[in-house]
């Protein structure tokens, strides 16, 4: 009897020790993260297009690149405001994806405009994206693009 009593509690104790981690559970992997940033580059009539830019990340701030300043993700010039020729946002911390929306409307249709950008999308500092688009007015009056990009594979 007294052999149990001593064996007990040196059982107890080995199970106790065992891993409860669910890392070790079959299907559960942790969720890949990067980090991201945007580069945004334009020429031509940028002053005759009304512009939007939205940036969204789940779920990040975005900063200016050369600054470090915590940015506003949803950009519009349809206030009379102007877009610079270029700037850079990245994620503030490492996140799971990103989706970039661009929407550009000529403010004048009958005016003969065009309207150059270019998006360059970088994973952990690797080029993974250059998306060049020529806006000008022709027949389409509302040009939208939406991108989608994921940390462990890339969407378009």
């Amino acid at each position: 009897m007294k052999k149990i009593i001593y064996f007990l509690p040196a059982l107890l104790f080995f199970f106790s020790c065992s891993s409860d981690s669910s890392d070790d559970l079959p299907g559960e992997e942790e969720a890949k993260t990067s980090k991201f940033t945007v580069e945004f580059l334009q020429s031509g009539d940028t002053d005759k297009f009304e512009q939007e830019i939205s940036f969204a990340g789940s779920p990040v701030g975005w900063e200016n690149t050369e600054t470090g300043a915590e940015v506003d993700p949803e950009l519009s010039n349809s206030e009379g405001q102007h877009f610079s020729s270029s700037f850079s946002y990245s994620t503030e911390d490492p996140t799971t994806n990103i989706r970039v929306i661009y929407q550009a409307i000529p403010f004048d249709l009958e005016e003969e405009l065009s309207l150059d950008v270019t998006f360059k999308i970088y994973k952990n500092g690797e080029l993974i994206d250059t998306k060049e688009i020529s806006i000008n007015n022709d027949i389409i009056k509302t040009h939208y693009f939406d991108w989608l990009y994921f940390a462990d594979e890339q969407y378009m």
